[in-house]
């Protein structure tokens, strides 16, 4: 059996995190931005701020988040 992050390697970590966030906020359907990053962002690891912003543009790109300025909440999207 395969799990997420077993192949992970810094050049391919941002892929890792987009796909862990993918999973929470297919189960959230929705967060706020701050909470997200605390969750994600919580170890020292250095870059990992970055890494996150990557991730989030890659779902981003897929069509997968929105965000909404005025409640500063990702919103998931199950089918872009």
């Amino acid at each position: 059996m395969i799990r997420i992050g077993q192949f992970s390697t810094p050049q391919n970590s941002s892929l890792y995190l987009a796909s862990r966030i993918g999973l929470h906020l297919r189960n959230q359907k929705s967060e706020s931005l701050l909470t997200l990053q605390k969750r994600f962002c919580a170890s020292a690891t250095p870059g990992i701020r970055t890494t996150f912003t990557e991730s989030l543009l890659l779902l981003f790109a897929l069509g997968k988040l929105n965000f909404d300025p005025e409640t500063d909440r990702l919103v998931y999207h199950e089918n872009p």
